[in-house]
């Protein structure tokens, strides 16, 4: 298939879907972007002479998205002119005008009922060979594409964080009619264009990354109750001095919203009545009713944290679980932790913290444990291979290693031995790996390598022609020079990268 990718329409203006159509433009890609009328005339609107038939009324939620894109913090649009590739209409007078498109991307509310009516109505304008994307978190492809069924071989669901300009990742996910042209286009496209890393994900609830994501967030949260470790105390835990983004756990939680957290928590536990750790995402009382107290985060300047003002300075206070009210932080001090920290790497500081025994170390050891134990049991269910998997949590969650790459990181043997003295299941692949001597998930020589399901051999890690993975190259002896804060890495024909990716 040979289907160029020239113009594309983004139906839903909200945070996601405006800053989905910024990004587009941002690659060069003519971008419609489209959203409901809304059923009155605001106070603000009568003021302004607007008319229910206006269009300024009509266009109000695509336009307002498109200027939250320009005021977003970082930018979503890279230049501001870039917004001038995306025009803004309303899916009752514009939605004929997805004819010209060749790739059409869902981004409404993650509703089962509201996107199979937009499927419907896409279905009675859209061109015979349009590509469709969804955007949801984690609802079958098969339940939204019902009664839409001439659609269904070019549509794909993918991940609702998947072309946001600072997320790396898509997670393509084929659905049960979908052609493997349509596939190998959307791919190349967004790679190749669009600028992303591919995960191949597999048709259940939350797909890759979140599937894990929220398991190894909620069982932080589980944990964090049975230690009594505070809020601040998990973030210091789980941020860097792990390989995880400053935000760690509760910070990422309120960036992206408890009720959104919520929702996809449910999605596992409804849609995923077999996985053997259902309960994990059952979400905890006390923030069922943080989400009844309207605490949920960013969006209402209060979740796990809260900005104040105290003797003309803004302070952050944190919430204590237990009674729902707002305390000054304390301070954070572990033994183990000041430990990790001096370590060397990433992978030094996990291990020393992992085999570590007061209370920090306890909550390292259990929660990294359980991440390990659960990963291996979405192979092959919700991905082919660990590859797709760690790489899904890298460039979704902006974890330095995934599961797999964690797990060779503290050391399998030591920690199986740890985990079964614990009390812990070991998944049996895992424990036949280790029974015909094979003691990591990947090995390095002259290449990448990682570890088949079977447990029986190793396979190379693909490398497509044309994309520059720079972590591949150094693990190559292809950095030139580094230091803590920037690295200059050979890729090739004379040309060096530098990146802002330390050695």
């Amino acid at each position: 298939m040979n289907k160029k990718i020239k113009k594309v329409g983004v139906i839903g203006a909200g945070v996601m879907g405006a800053t989905i159509a910024a990004q587009l433009a941002n690659v060069g890609l003519e971008t419609i972007l489209l959203d409901i009328v809304l059923p009155q005339l605001s106070d603000d609107d009568k003021k302004k002479g607007l008319t229910p038939e206006s269009k300024e009324f009509r266009n109000k939620l695509a336009a307002n998205g498109v200027q939250g894109a320009l005021k977003s913090k970082p930018a979503s649009f890279y230049l501001p002119e870039n917004s001038k590739l995306v025009t803004i209409g309303n899916m009752e007078d514009d939605l004929k005008r997805l004819k010209d498109v060749q790739w059409i991307i869902e981004v409404v509310v993650e509703r089962l009922d509201i996107k199979k009516i937009v499927f419907e109505k896409l279905e009675s304008v859209m061109t015979p060979g349009t590509f469709i994307t969804s955007n949801t978190s984690g609802i079958p492809a098969k339940a939204m594409l019902e009664g839409a069924r001439r659609i269904s071989e070019n549509t794909l669901p993918s991940p609702i964080f998947s072309i946001l300009r600072v997320h790396e990742t898509l997670e393509i996910v084929p659905g049960p009619d979908t052609l493997p042209e349509v596939v190998d286009t959307l791919v190349e496209v967004c790679e190749k264009i669009v600028g992303k890393g591919i995960v191949y994900a597999k048709d259940t609830p939350n797909f890759v990354a979140n599937r894990i994501g929220i398991y190894s967030m909620l069982s932080c949260v589980r944990t964090m109750m049975d230690l009594g470790l505070t809020i601040e105390a998990v973030d210091e835990l789980t941020g860097p001095v792990v390989g995880h983004p400053k935000s760690a756990s509760f910070r990422t939680a309120d960036l992206v919203g408890l009720d959104t957290i919520i929702h996809v928590a449910d999605n596992v536990y409804e849609g995923a009545v077999g996985d053997e750790k259902r309960e994990m995402f059952r979400m905890p009382d006390f923030i069922k009713q943080m989400t009844e107290k309207r605490l949920l985060g960013q969006k209402t300047k209060q979740g796990f944290y809260k900005r104040v003002e105290e003797n003309g300075k803004k302070v952050t206070l944190s919430i204590d679980y237990k009674t729902l009210q707002y305390k000054p932080q304390q301070k954070v001090k572990f033994a183990s932790l000041e430990a990790a920290k001096s370590m060397p790497g990433t992978a030094g500081k996990m291990k020393a913290l992992y085999f570590a025994d007061d209370v920090a170390g306890q909550f390292s050891f259990r929660t990294l444990s359980d991440m390990l134990v659960y990963s291996p049991g979405g192979i092959p269910e919700i991905a082919d291979d660990i590859v797709n998997v760690d790489n899904a949590m890298k460039w979704g969650f902006a974890w330095k290693m995934g599961p797999f790459e964690a797990w060779d990181a503290v050391g399998v043997e030591g920690s199986v031995a740890k985990m079964k003295k614990a009390g812990y299941e070991i998944p049996g692949w895992v424990q036949e790996m280790l029974a015909a001597g094979k003691k990591s998930f990947y090995k390095r020589e002259g290449g990448s390598f990682s570890l088949r399901h079977s447990a029986k051999d190793y396979k190379p890690v693909p490398v497509k022609p044309g994309i520059i993975l720079l972590p591949s190259l150094k693990e190559r002896k292809k950095l030139i020079v580094g230091n803590k804060g920037a690295s200059l890495v050979d890729i090739g024909d004379g040309v060096a990268c530098l990146n802002s990716i330390p050695r």
